[in-house]
């Protein structure tokens, strides 16, 4: 970079301009430039900045610096009106601090959708959110990208018009970390092609699109599981090709799966759970109290495979509701009643596999399982296996050497593995099943299709405390994928750069992952080495981590030099190794990596399981190994690793190798570079989902985090690839509207045609940049501009209509000042005109009113005096008049009172004399009465006595 285009860039830090720093926290601020001291001659430039709070940032450096990128110039802020913007390409300054800080303003908004060029970067609210309503989705239907704003469902109908338009199949990947809603935007999209453009008349969907939705609730429950990040997290990749016909309806549906968490069924960290149809089957009181499931209304706990995360509960899941749902939609994909309960049978007998009670002191003694292991009989019985034969494959194994075979016991820990072993190979098997089964279901009535669209639901990059094979798997699937990312935006980018015609460009130089992808997946790289390993009867973690370290660290004789430097070994001991991936270094733990790669469960146990004489099990093994590989693939995969070499032998020891099966990587490379082949065929389509926080809080934003996804799910590199050539571009029209001001001689009618229109839009650039041809260039229908150079332009534009707008300013401000002053000088005159005249006039008629006045008061005053006195007079009058009245009605009043009072006496005195002789009276009379009753009472008594007597008695008888 020259002295001059230092100077150019240099411009746009201007007073007042708003730049990122760092803070004591590592996390992004703005601050103000304060001062700026730029010395062309020494050639160094000092910037001082003011952030909030009255915190300080000053930056120094010389233009050598600056030219070498050993020091790079502040990450500059966006102005006010892009803050918020639904495309991060949009901004003036792309940059990390740049792009993060729109997000999270539009995060505070709640969308969270963002468009990122081709990419859809969806922020998960952790919240129920009102975009997914019908209404929403008829909305998008029919409408171009960019119409409406950012949303999954324009992906979904991008897609669907470049299939119906361009006659090519598309393919929507969707990819993020756990918990950042894949599964659900999955399910959305899905749900969008299966509703938005159904083809019957009264709107309703088929047959097919209703088994595609029915899906869902079939994978999320035999393949989803709670984990510490997720309470629904995908343990499994799923790639759904939804298959059209020639009227453009759904016809029929096809689904891959890619690495299935085999492993999850035997162990769960803490806080998280198994796969969700274990806890739905406890759940289901009529199911799981079933005598013939020997489940007997048990709960999690008391099963092994699901209590030792210690979490058999989410919080607002009803998991007895969840197993209803997932019963009704194994219905619609065309299980039956009667076959679900086989499946619950399956599934009851891994339950009891896991508590199946394992004995063995010592190794001398050997493991063994007792006879009334209660768990041991209820598995045996609900697989229709021989208990006998099951009994002694659990806690025996057999060594085929070239002359005979041995049988050996095993020791407690090993039987425990091929114990765990066989659950693993029978749900994995149960799990391929159901996928065969739902494929069955969505082949359709006629298999002849003429276009189909892909929706990849893929596991986002993955990097914990201790990684192991699965994560080794997940990150090579995504350096893959980013691998095909970067060259497609690549692609596009230099596409248009040629569509439009531009001169003196080169390529765009990107980073390419191939080096990395080598060491992973190359002759001689981790998954050759450790194939190798795993065809070893004695093959062992420490000897794989051994000859990797050996092949790619320092000093190793066969090497290759560009894909050992994405290999470091550990500081200390031998048991681990780091690989450097594009989003970050990840170092992965040995241990298992070899067990996990070969994935095999003994020969004589599994011939115990195809004797079942069950209807589901035989069913179930005889269906191949992974979903979308067939037996063909897998004597494919067998040549490949027959060709490899083996390692030598011990001296002294017998090396057996097993028999040359394709290993769990070997099947998973082959299925992803069957997956690259079918998104190479097609267009594109990618939404990267972000999880915004770890503690799953709604609409809270953990700057950090979110920035350490955009790194990992390749959304910055797009950024970087554009930034790398020419990032900001306009339609020439509206180039030419929006920047003509910065031409003074420039007129409408010298851009009537196109070559006019070019010519006008390098001469607007020529005026603001002079001749740099290489800060820009003009296409036939649009400007280019590299990085920075658009806001610089629109800088020159804003203080060009500043100073314009300054100019007119004071003209017009000028003019009203004189035109207001003259107004008031007339208007002052007329108004002192009228005013002296007023108050002459006022004063002659104030002293015609005082003469008039006085005249006035003195007639006034004597008929008042004279009206007074009259009325003085009569009051008198009336006054004396009234008194005398008064005194004459008081007198009567008193002789009233007078005569009344006497003969109320009268009469009361007569009352009370007439009173008192009738009481008297009264009383004589009852005293008489009382005394001559008492006299007659007497008289009556003795005559009484007189006739009792004898000379009585005697007289009468005589």
């Amino acid at each position: 970079m020259s002295s001059d285009e230092l100077l150019t860039e240099l411009k746009v830090y201007a007073k007042g301009t708003k730049a990122f720093f760092v803070d004591d926290k590592d996390a992004w601020v703005q601050a103000e430039l304060t001062e700026k001291t730029v010395d062309a001659g020494a050639g160094t430039v000092q910037l001082a900045f003011e952030g909030a709070g009255g915190a300080t940032y000053k930056f120094a450096a010389s233009f050598g610096e600056l030219a070498k990128k050993t020091k790079v110039l502040p990450p500059l802020c966006n102005p006010a009106v892009q803050e918020g913007i639904d495309d991060l390409t949009s901004l003036s300054h792309l940059n990390e601090p740049a792009v993060l800080h729109n997000l999270q303003v539009r995060y505070g908004q709640h969308s969270i959708y963002t468009y990122s060029g081709i990419v859809l970067v969806a922020l998960n609210p952790f919240a129920r959110v009102a975009l997914y309503s019908q209404d929403t989705l008829e909305a998008y239907a029919g409408r171009m990208r960019g119409e409406l704003e950012p949303h999954l469902f324009a992906i979904s109908e991008d897609a669907f018009q470049g299939m119906v338009r361009d006659k090519r199949n598309q393919t929507i990947i969707v990819s993020g970390e756990s918990g950042a809603g894949k599964t659900m935007s999955a399910k959305y999209i899905m749900r969008y092609f299966a509703s938005a453009h159904e083809d019957t008349a009264k709107g309703e969907i088929s047959r097919v699109e209703e088994q595609i939705l029915a899906t869902n609730p079939v994978l999320e429950a035999f393949g989803n599981a709670k984990t510490t990040r997720n309470d629904n997290s995908s343990r499994f990749g799923k790639f759904v090709e939804i298959r059209f016909n020639e009227r453009h309806a759904i016809e029929a549906a096809v689904i891959r799966t890619y690495l299935l968490e085999r492993s999850r069924l035997v162990y769960q960290p803490t806080t998280e759970r198994n796969y969700h149809v274990f806890y739905q089957l406890l759940a289901a009181t009529e199911v799981a109290q079933a005598e013939g499931l020997g489940l007997g209304g048990r709960g999690w706990e008391a099963f092994h495979y699901t209590q030792q995360g210690g979490s058999g509960q989410i919080a607002n899941v009803d998991d007895a509701l969840e197993f209803a749902n997932t019963a009704s939609a194994l219905d619609v994909i065309g299980v039956g009643r009667e076959q679900q309960g086989q499946v619950w049978a399956v599934l009851a007998a891994l339950l009891h596999v896991g508590n199946i009670d394992i004995q063995g002191a010592s190794e001398r003694v050997g493991a063994s399982i007792a006879d009334d292991d209660a768990a041991f009989g209820h598995a045996a019985r609900l697989l229709s296996v021989d208990p006998a034969g099951l009994r002694k494959w659990l806690t025996k194994r057999q060594i085929v050497t070239r002359s005979e075979k041995i049988v050996s016991n095993m020791t407690r820990a090993q039987a425990l593995v091929v114990r765990d072993s066989v659950a693993k190979y029978v749900y994995a098997h149960l799990f391929d099943w159901v996928v065969r089964t739902i494929n069955a279901a969505l082949a359709g009535d006629n298999a002849a299709t003429a276009s189909f669209i892909g929706v990849l639901d893929i596991y986002g990059f993955e990097h914990f405390a201790r990684n192991s094979f699965e994560q080794f798997c997940i990150n090579y699937a995504n350096e893959k994928l980013q691998q095909n990312f970067n060259r497609h935006v690549f692609k596009l980018e230099q596409e248009e750069y040629q569509r439009e015609q531009l001169q003196n460009w080169t390529f765009v130089d990107f980073q390419d992952n191939q080096p990395c992808i080598d060491l992973i997946e190359g002759k001689l790289g981790v998954l050759a080495l450790l194939d190798e390993e795993c065809r070893l009867q004695q093959g062992s973690d420490a000897n794989f981590a051994e000859k990797l370290i050996g092949q790619y660290s320092a000093g190793g004789a066969q090497k290759a030099a560009a894909a050992a430097a994405f290999f470091r070994k550990p500081r200390f001991g031998a048991d681990a190794f780091t690989i450097r991936h594009y989003a970050h270094d990840v170092e992965y733990a040995a241990e298992g990596f070899v067990e996990k790669n070969r994935d095999t469960v003994p020969d004589e146990i599994q011939n115990v399981l195809r004797a079942s004489t069950g209807p589901l099990l035989p069913l179930l093994l005889g269906g191949g190994g992974d979903g979308d590989d067939d037996e063909q693939t897998q004597q494919q995969q067998q040549r490949e690793q027959g060709g490899a070499g083996a390692a030598p032998r011990a001296p002294g020891r017998l090396s057996v190798r097993v028999a040359r099966k394709p290993t769990l990587g070997a099947v998973f490379k082959h299925s992803l570079a069957s997956l690259m082949e079918t998104i190479e065929a097609t267009d594109s389509h990618y939404i990267r989902c972000i999880k915004p926080n770890e503690v799953k809080q709604a609409w809270l934003f953990d700057a950090p985090m979110v920035l350490a996804q955009l790194r990992a799910c390749g959304v910055l590199e797009t950024i970087r690839i554009s930034c790398a050539g020419y990032p900001s571009r306009l339609a020439i029209p509206d180039f030419i509207r929006r920047y003509r001001v910065l031409v003074a001689d420039a007129r409408p009618e010298q851009a009537m045609s196109l070559d006019a229109f070019r010519e006008l839009a390098a001469q607007i650039l020529d005026a603001a940049f002079g001749r740099q041809g290489a800060k820009w260039q003009v296409g036939l229908t649009k400007v280019f501009f590299r990085a920075g150079m658009l806001a610089l332009i629109e800088k020159q534009r804003v203080e060009r209509l500043n100073a314009a707008a300054t100019a007119i300013q004071a003209l017009v401000r000028s003019y009203q000042q004189r035109r207001r002053f003259v107004r008031q000088r007339a208007s002052v005159r007329v108004l002192q005109t009228a005013a002296r005249g007023l108050l002459a006039r006022r004063q002659t008629t104030l002293l015609r009113r005082t003469r008039a006045a006085t005249a006035v008061q003195s007639a006034v005053r004597g008929f008042l005096a004279r009206r007074a006195t009259g009325r003085t007079r009569r009051a008198v009058v009336r006054l004396q008049a009234l008194v005398r009245a008064a005194q004459a009605r008081a007198a009567f009043a008193g002789l009233r009172r007078t005569w009344g009072a006497t003969r109320l006496q009268q009469l009361a005195r007569g009352y009370l004399a007439r009173t008192a002789a009738a009481r008297e009276r009264h009383l004589v009379t009852r005293m008489q009465a009382r005394v001559r009753h008492k006299q007659a009472k007497r008289a009556v008594e003795k005559r009484r006595d007189e006739a009792r007597s004898a000379a009585h008695f005697q007289q009468v008888t005589y």
